[in-house]
């Protein structure tokens, strides 16, 4: 069954997939600019003139292909790869860039770019030779790989993350937005290696079909809508604290995930979210609602809907499975089954300290 909230974002991402497929557009590929693909020569400069030559549409045949900057994606504008292409930041491109040296980014995050698209292929942070720097420092790399801010109609689909420095898809001051069939796939673990991370001022989103097999991936949170958070980071540079409202988040599989789904917020209000169909074995948290650090009391969460979900806890710690010491309203907790039979961390944990409105329906699988 569809949530009726979520009517508008599902019927709106239709009619962006049918107009792109009635339009079609001109079409070019990045050997016309000079790209080689041999994993050796600086594709940097032939990608992005073959972004910049007005295209609707930009094919990266297969290859592997180095950069050393951030690459620019404009408005109106899907930029296609094969699925054995791969973008890989090149040794020493980010201490060379200095600052945010994204894998990719919308050309221009102040005014706002629309109807972007990335989709295919493999895109590796190649995070052993590049290291991010002091988090407060304000030109250090924050080794986020892809990010969109201010964007409307953005689409990131059918793609491998793999060895980003922290969060691999970070979105911010996005409306309409479908971020879907994405495998985190990093072979080189690291703090903060969000999945998908939203930031402030976010609507009308779809985030389905998000995977990982490998064993600590990912090391951070798979999926995290943070309304507040400390955005003096470097991997929170560019993000805003704001309200994060209408988000589907569905189909999310980890065999050891540090935590599946995590909502933060302080004073700025997460609304009407859905996180259905959630698979795996997570070594902290299913559902994460801890204040972090906020002050007790805190919180301005409301109308969560968690449902299907069938979770094991992994060995290593005792924390709940869902810790709630945010206040939330109206959290409803539907057919959450937890597969696994370690007594020692709770299924759900609420802090009496805060206003909770909530249900659930939990039970233990059987032996």
């Amino acid at each position: 069954m569809i949530v009726p909230r979520l009517l508008p974002v599902l019927m709106l991402l239709c009619t962006m997939e049918t107009a792109m497929s009635q339009n079609p557009a001109s079409v070019v590929s990045v050997r016309q600019f000079g790209a080689v693909g041999d994993g050796q020569a600086d594709d940097t400069a032939a990608l992005q003139k073959a972004l910049d030559s007005g295209s609707r549409v930009v094919q990266v045949p297969a290859g592997t292909y180095v950069i050393r900057r951030s690459l620019r994606i404009g408005s109106d504008t899907t930029f296609s790869l094969d699925k054995e292409a791969v973008i890989r930041l090149g040794d020493g491109a980010a201490a060379e860039a200095g600052g945010d040296c994204f894998m990719i980014c919308n050309r221009d995050p102040e005014q706002g770019n629309e109807n972007i698209t990335v989709t295919g292929g493999l895109w590796d942070g190649n995070c052993a030779k590049n290291p991010r720097g002091d988090e407060f420092a304000a030109d250090s790399y924050g080794g986020v790989g892809m990010n969109f801010v201010k964007v409307s109609k953005l689409t990131v689909t059918n793609l491998t993350m793999r060895n980003t420095e922290s969060f691999a898809i970070r979105v911010g001051e996005v409306d309409r937005f479908l971020v879907e069939n994405i495998l985190l796939d990093h072979t080189i673990i690291r703090p903060n290696q969000d999945g998908i991370h939203v930031g402030g001022f976010s609507e009308n989103g779809v985030i389905r079909n998000i995977s990982a097999t490998r064993p600590n991936v990912p090391n951070d949170d798979m999926v995290a809508l943070n309304a507040d958070d400390d955005v003096t980071r470097h991997f929170n540079r560019g993000m805003k604290l704001g309200p994060i409202r209408n988000i589907l988040v569905e189909n999310i599989t980890a065999t050891d995930a540090y935590t599946f789904v995590r909502l933060l917020s302080n004073t700025q209000p997460i609304r009407d979210i859905t996180i259905r169909n959630v698979r795996g074995g997570c070594r902290w948290y299913c559902l994460n609602l801890n204040r972090w650090r906020f002050p007790k009391g805190r919180g301005n969460i409301a109308n969560v809907l968690v449902e299907n979900v069938e979770v094991a806890k992994n060995p290593g710690n005792d924390r709940p499975l869902i810790p709630v010491t945010l206040s939330v309203s109206n959290l409803r907790i539907r057919n959450f089954v937890r597969t696994d039979h370690d007594g020692k961390a709770k299924t759900l944990e609420i802090d009496d300290s805060i206003n909770a409105d909530i249900a659930a329906d939990i039970r233990v699988a059987a032996e």
